[in-house]
């Protein structure tokens, strides 16, 4: 008995398979998360593109009340696919690492062969399969293979490996990890872009993406019987989130793609959010190598560079802007660079070793006011040469981009500037000290909801940032509170700045402002001019003669008039300004509108067509077309109704198809415009429309060379959509058999020249002594049968505007009677 108790024995842990899973699954909370997880692992295997997509089923749902059956989310027939072209899994990986839960092969190995930093370090990844779906099939094709460990060689019989795992094995009762299997296979001659012909074969536009992308490694992941239910709107902000996901900057080694089967056209490639419109840009870079310096560059975008020079110099006789970086030259340079030792910037009570454990680290920060309040017009005159900007436009960027985001090695770390996030406390900064940019000097403090702003850390320089347990920040220790009291004091800098600026400007104002009350004297003159010159207008002649003999009196009379009459017509130009401006105002809140209500009108748009199928195929079901069709008139014959409906949901959808293709973000950004590709495109957004009303368009190239500009395509939708719309106009009653409108382009020299013309009624005859005079503002033809204006008048109006923007650009009318001809000439892209 006593010998028994002296016999020691060694006994191992036993972990519960259910326990495992469970400590996995903690780390993604949401189904969102899981998706992200899977993208930062093909960017760890050194992917250059990562394709996610949707194949969501559904099935009739059993509700009667309604005039459609609803549908019901199938989640067991339901599919996820995530694709990469990295570097793939040989079977040694597949069993030692990816099949060991908690691997350290990423905390110890930093970086990838590549020599990315890898995004990974508790080596539970692989349980965002399971969060997502119970059942997962792996198809890998490995760059190199594993000859019984002892070495690598090129994957050259390109041998590949399958992998299967039902998640709810660890579910069962009583069962430990170990007792969990996959299963693996070997697959001789695997070519992953056969695997995806054959299950993407009906999907043209996927299909394409993946054709362009190289396949000679990588892995593909197929994620069934899934757990959540995936609607559109999640969907969108999944894609929304994917968006920020990276960093701004401008990068292409990494790259991805989201697609849903049911709608190819919702999503597609994306896009990061560039910052490319801001009033001030701040670059800060922290290098610990060479001294603890902060390398500072700051660039000004705020101010009208030529205004300040030519209407504001006399600001830089002041002393503060005598010196760098405030002079007139450090304005025109755009950026100015300095280098900080860290110590000047930070108190002096901040612990040195607590510094020491800060890192490097980079700072991007954007500032963008989103309107001019502190700039209202006083007379003539404004406190600061502001730029113009867009505001509805930077208000909806800042919405969905703004806020200070922190990415570690490349990816971004949440929740930090999502969703208005101030986690640096900006806005209870601002509210202690809430003055003016310009009122005083010191104290000017940014709002921050016009901010943007991106942090980049890394695993090997910032190790004393770590992530709370369900990846859901960073852990507030002390060496994250510096951090942002760093970050603070930097931004502080760029305040200090501009508060110097508009301080000085604002002191130019006031010096000024006794001109304003010159200018309010200058208009009761006038008016008293002009009162007094129609009250001499009923003076005797006798009186007049003789005021006539006098020269020397009646010069200076007739300047002083003069001058007075060119004041009153400037104000008169000023009113018709601001009645243009209210205009264009009002008819900008309708497409602002039509925004606000996108995602309805998007669903509404999906219901269109097959509601009247389904009509249809109920009908039949109860009632014998054939047997309607000899029985009842045409009128009275509910499938002829139905036919007339279904011709109208087809109206109905294109106009929506038109309405809500301006508002995509694609369309607002500037690229180089090939117009071959875009008339193309034209053309079949109108060709169903244009077909409707005996309408054809027919497009020519008449030479070989590239038409290319640079230009917003949103800008040429707004010139070619409302010409398009005068040429339908035109058609109405007239000429009904042969109704075309053409479109013809060429480049000659440096120019683009395109020619738009139609066999309409041509120009009314009230404009034939001056054609031009239907580009003003306000100018219709279209009239009711009472003569009643019902032209907005602004369609042609608009077309000038836009193209005149475009430098030495124009558009001109060459022929006016029967063939309207419009040419319009751009510069070529260089």
């Amino acid at each position: 008995m006593d010998e028994k108790l002296n016999i020691s024995t060694k006994i191992p842990f036993k972990v519960s398979a259910r326990t495992a899973k469970l400590i996995g699954l903690e780390n993604f909370s949401t189904e969102e998360g899981a998706i992200i997880e899977l993208v930062k692992n093909t960017y760890d295997a050194d992917a250059s593109n990562c394709i996610i997509i949707f194949d969501l089923k559904y099935k009739k749902g059993n509700s009667t009340t309604e005039e459609v059956p609803s549908e019901k989310f199938d989640k067991e027939n339901s599919i996820i696919y995530v694709i990469d072209n990295g570097i793939g899994m040989n079977d040694k990986i597949i069993q030692n690492q990816w099949m060991t839960i908690g691997t350290d092969n990423k905390l110890y190995e930093h970086t990838t062969k590549a020599g990315r930093i890898k995004t990974g370090a508790k080596g539970i990844g692989r349980f965002a399969l399971n969060r997502l779906g119970m059942f997962t099939n792996m198809i890998t094709l490995p760059d190199q293979l594993d000859l019984n460990g002892e070495e690598l060689i090129k994957n050259q019989e390109k041998i590949g490996f399958d992998w299967t795992v039902d998640w709810k094995d660890f579910d069962k009762v009583g069962a430990t990890v170990a007792d969990v299997q996959a299963v693996l296979t070997s697959k001789e001659s695997t070519n992953l872009k056969q695997e995806f012909a054959g299950r993407f074969s009906n999907y043209k536009k996927v299909l394409e993406t993946i054709e362009e992308i190289n396949f000679e490694s990588g892995t593909v992941i197929e994620i069934t019987e899934l757990n959540d239910d995936w609607s559109e709107e999640k969907l969108t902000k999944l894609f929304g989130n994917l968006e920020m996901l990276l960093p701004p900057e401008e990068q292409n080694e990494f790259k991805i793609d989201l697609f849903l089967l049911n709608n190819l056209e919702e999503f597609g490639t994306v896009k990061r959010a560039y910052y490319d419109d801001y009033d001030y840009k701040l670059k800060a870079s922290y290098e610990t190598s060479i001294g603890k310096i902060l390398k500072i560059e700051i660039t000004r975008n705020e101010l009208d560079v030529d205004a300040l020079e030519n209407r504001y110099a006399e600001v830089f006789q002041f002393e503060m802007m005598k010196n760098s970086p405030f002079k007139l030259e450090d304005f025109k340079k755009g950026s100015i660079q300095s280098e900080i030792p860290i110590e000047k910037l930070i108190s002096e009570k901040v612990d040195t070793d607590l510094l020491e454990r800060i890192g490097k680290f980079d700072f991007s920060f954007y500032f963008l006011k989103n309107t001019i309040s502190d700039d209202k017009d006083d007379g003539d005159l404004k406190k600061y040469p502001y730029k113009s900007i867009n505001s509805a436009n930077r208000k909806s960027w800042l919405k969905k981009f703004g806020g200070v985001k922190i990415f570690r090695d490349d990816f971004r770390i949440r929740p930090y500037g999502e969703n208005g996030d101030d986690w640096l406390r900006l806005g209870e900064r601002q509210a202690q000290s809430p003055g003016g940019t310009g009122q005083r000097l010191g104290g000017f403090r940014i709002r921050p909801n016009q901010i943007a702003g991106t942090i980049r850390i890394s695993r090997i320089h910032n190790a004393n940032f770590q992530d709370k347990s369900g990846r859901e920040g960073i852990i507030e220790n002390d060496e994250f509170e510096l951090f942002k009291n760093i970050l603070i004091d930097i931004i502080g800098l760029f305040e200090k700045d501009r508060n110097i600026i508009m301080h000085n400007l604002f002191k130019l104002h006031n010096d000024r402002k006794s001109e304003e009350e010159k200018v309010r004297k200058a208009k009761e003159d006038a008016e008293r001019v002009k009162k007094e010159k129609e009250e001499r207008k009923n003076k005797d002649e006798e009186r007049k003669s003789e005021k006539n003999n006098e020269n020397s009196k009646t010069e200076p009379a007739d300047s002083y008039e003069n001058m007075a009459e060119a004041f009153l017509i400037l104000e008169r130009e000023n009113e018709k300004k601001d009645e243009e401006l209210r205009l264009l105002r009002s008819y900008a809140s309708v497409g602002l509108i039509i925004s606000s209500f996108a995602h309805e009108v998007k669903s509404l748009r999906a219901r269109l067509i097959p509601r009247t199928k389904f009509l249809i195929s109920e009908l039949k079901k109860h009632l014998n077309e054939k047997e309607l069709e000899s029985t009842l008139d045409k009128d009275d014959n509910p499938f002829y109704m139905i036919d007339l409906m279904s011709e109208e949901d087809f109206k109905l959808k294109h106009w929506l198809d038109y309405s809500l293709n301006t508002l995509k973000p694609d369309k607002r950004e500037r690229i180089n415009l090939n117009f071959t590709e875009y008339f193309e495109k034209f053309k079949a957004n109108w060709s169903k429309a244009l077909k409707q009303r005996n309408i054809k368009i027919e497009l020519y190239k008449l030479d070989d060379q590239e038409c290319i500009i640079r230009a917003f395509e949103v800008n040429m939708d707004s010139i070619f959509n409302n010409l398009l719309s005068n040429s339908v106009n035109a058609h109405y009653g007239h000429n009904k058999e042969e109704k075309k409108i053409e479109i013809k382009w060429k480049k000659k020299d440096r120019d683009i020249e395109i020619f738009f013309s139609d066999n309409g009624k041509g120009l009314d005859k009230k404009y034939s002594n001056n054609p031009e005079e239907i580009f003003n503002l306000n100018e219709s033809s279209k009239t009711d049968n009472k003569g009643n204006k019902i032209g907005t008048g602004l369609g042609l109006y608009i077309v000038k505007s836009i193209i005149e923007e475009y430098n030495n650009s124009s558009i001109s009318i060459i022929k006016i009677d029967e063939d309207l001809t419009f040419k319009i000439t751009f510069k070529a892209r260089k």
